[in-house]
């Protein structure tokens, strides 16, 4: 302790100074604390949308007062201009929708006793119609045998010659694993995110005798199989000028070198023209900025991405434009609405933000073009972005850097040339929802399998993901795909016929057949399981 008594006047001042920013500094660092343990609440116990800030649930809030400089900032503003934006929303359909007809059916009649067909009056009722109605029967994964029955031939007059009909080429060689397993292994388990030892024990109660390293070594073969597809959506997607890029993290439990805690990465990367958009995964031990350097070293165009450096890093190389996501920008925002009830700058920045995305909105629900995109865009929205900019450049002289409205403010202020990126093309997005979507699947298989095995496994998942999310997104059934491609594959020989096979160039009326049930034999024995 300072012995006060023995101080002057300024040393006095200059103690009450050193206090008064000590104190400040500890306030600073309670808001930030308490700001951080009510978003841990809130992710633990709370709302995990993004809308519309309504009260927490559980009362998680914390009643803090709104910082004086955010109310000043919202006194000092002028108002507003209220502009409506309308736009139509196809509304899906209500009801019970009818079975696909191509399912096969059973038939059960149910028919009058011949005491009932007969009238109180003394004559025979006729029958006039049927009444049909349908219900949905399943039988747990169906299972049958397909048996190879070869003929051979020998030549009786020499007995030398014999000749055996061929075995058609199979994915797997020697393997009992036909197309339609194989594809339904890998559907069950990187479309549905079942792993590998439940479908161990699905066949096991069929009793089928399936392990899961065999299971294991199947999908690593189909993927190796499948990987010349992959590279050729890579290579398409280096040939339009609008990307899209994102990562997750991964375990991998035995991989050389490294611990089994160490963390991995999948990455996505999304791109090639609408109608021929590709999704590719691939895996890497680590989140070096060199992985999308090296992917889009030839890349020239638009890389929609968040603002981690090794995205917007890129723009550097002077080929390649950094969009940034305004998804994340505001969710800086939306963090800080979260730790208070009163509004605020945080409340004013969503809001207006809001508006960009009404705008979009709009635009997709009447099928803008891109030219109409574009004009509407330097219409409306350079306006509302003009107006954010000011409020933010405003707030940044008043607000402390380190705190939550302040690093949001730092965070959209830092990246944003990138932030209005978008509206330069009215191809481009105002944010990378598209990528985030994409990769929410892996991210839900990942809960569900929790790791994969080894850098092998990985890479397979990463090729089987690219394939399975490319048919989803052009509306391809994934299994049939899979079913097809695994059986027609090994055929292909030239580039063109391997482009053919890919979701957006198959045929679709190929596949009509592979969800079909064959001609089945039931044995005495038992038959199909």
């Amino acid at each position: 302790m300072t012995d006060v008594s023995a101080l002057s006047i300024d040393q006095l001042s200059q103690e009450i100074a050193r206090l008064r920013a000590l104190v400040g500094q500890q306030e600073q660092t309670i808001q930030t604390l308490n700001h951080q343990l009510h978003l841990f609440r809130t992710a633990r116990f709370g709302r995990k949308s993004e809308k519309a800030v309504v009260p927490e649930q559980l009362a998680l809030q914390f009643d803090e007062a709104v910082p004086v400089v955010e109310v000043q900032l919202i006194e000092n503003c002028p108002p507003t201009e209220t502009q409506t934006i309308t736009y139509t929303r196809t509304k899906k359909g209500t009801g019970r929708k009818p079975l696909p007809q191509s399912l096969p059916f059973v038939e059960q009649v149910y028919d009058l006793t011949d005491e009932e067909k007969q009238c109180v009056c003394g004559c025979a009722l006729t029958h006039i119609k049927d009444e049909i109605t349908e219900q949905l029967d399943v039988v747990p994964q169906m299972t049958f045998r397909v048996v190879h029955i070869r003929k051979q031939y020998a030549c009786k007059a020499c007995e030398e010659t014999i000749k055996l009909a061929p075995l058609p080429k199979q994915p797997i060689s020697q393997s009992i694993a036909t197309p339609g397993l194989l594809a339904a292994v890998i559907h069950s388990k990187f479309r549905c995110h079942m792993p590998l030892y439940r479908q161990e024990t699905m066949f096991d109660e069929a009793a089928i005798s399936l392990t899961r390293g065999t299971l294991s070594n199947w999908v690593i073969k189909a993927a190796e199989l499948l990987t010349p597809l992959v590279k050729l959506m890579e290579d398409g997607i280096q040939t339009y000028d609008v990307a899209y890029a994102d990562e997750t993290p991964l375990q991998v439990l035995k991989e050389k070198g490294r611990p089994p805690t160490q963390k991995s990465y999948m990455w996505l990367f999304i791109g090639g023209t609408p109608s021929q958009r590709a999704f590719v995964y691939q895996y890497h031990p680590t989140r070096s900025h060199q992985i999308p350097a090296d992917f889009f070293q030839d890349f020239k165009g638009y890389i929609h991405a968040d603002c981690y450096k090794a995205y917007s890093s890129l723009a550097a190389q002077g080929a390649i434009r950094h969009a940034a996501c305004w998804a994340h920008a505001r969710r800086y925002f939306v963090d800080v609405t979260k730790t208070t009830k009163k509004e605020g700058l945080a409340h004013q920045i969503i809001a207006l933000i809001g508006k960009l995305y009404l705008l979009e909105r709009s635009f997709k629900g009447n099928n803008a073009s891109v030219a109409t995109i574009l004009e509407e865009r330097t219409l409306k929205a350079n306006p509302i972005l003009l107006q954010i900019k000011e409020i933010l450049d405003k707030a940044s002289l008043n607000v402390l850097p380190k705190s939550p409205l302040g690093m949001a403010i730092f965070y959209a202020l830092t990246h944003w040339d990138a932030l209005n990126t978008y509206l330069c093309d009215g191809r481009l997005e105002i944010d990378n929802n598209l990528s985030e979507r994409s990769i929410k699947p892996f991210v839900i298989g990942r809960k569900n399998w929790l790791f994969h095995g080894n850098d092998r496994g990985a890479r397979a998942g990463s090729i089987l993901f690219s394939l399975i999310e490319t048919c989803k997104y052009h509306k391809v059934d994934v299994f049939s795909w899979l079913k097809y491609v695994l059986a027609n594959i090994q055929q292909a020989h030239t580039i063109t016929q391997l482009e053919s096979l890919l979701p957006y160039n198959i045929n679709t009326q190929l596949l009509t057949d592979m969800r079909k049930l064959p001609n089945l034999t039931f044995s005495a024995q038992g038959g199909v399981n």
